[in-house]
């Protein structure tokens, strides 16, 4: 399931993963918040936490997830989790993504929600 992190600055969406992360979750919350947010802004800003109550990936949803990145223009992206496999995956895949990825520990939220927002 994926919650919305509310009270983000303008232009921000906020996304936390919580139990599984399926496709289902991609395909319903995650692509028309991304659609809609860059509808109405030209650079994406996206923070999606895999903090403690994550409790991975669904079958086909990683997949899912890293390819439909790969085609969203970001002006900035932040990962926040202290899984340390994901954060390595996400450094591999940043270098395919149109735009600034970084992971964060789940510690520096804030950083993450400042950094992203910059």
């Amino acid at each position: 399931m994926i919650e919305h992190i509310d009270d983000l600055p303008d232009g921000c969406i906020g996304m936390r993963a919580i139990g599984m992360f399926t496709i289902d979750d991609f395909v319903s919350v995650i692509e028309p918040d991304v659609d809609g947010v860059v509808r109405r802004h030209e650079r994406l800003r996206l923070i999606l936490e895999l903090g403690d109550r994550f409790e991975g990936f669904g079958e086909g949803a990683w997949g899912d997830l890293t390819a439909g990145l790969r085609h969203i223009r970001f002006h900035r992206g932040a990962v926040i989790t202290d899984d340390g496999q994901i954060s390595t995956a996400i450094n591999v895949l940043k270098w395919t993504l149109h735009g600034h990825v970084r992971t964060f520990h789940v510690r520096e939220f804030g950083d993450a929600v400042d950094w992203v927002a910059a």
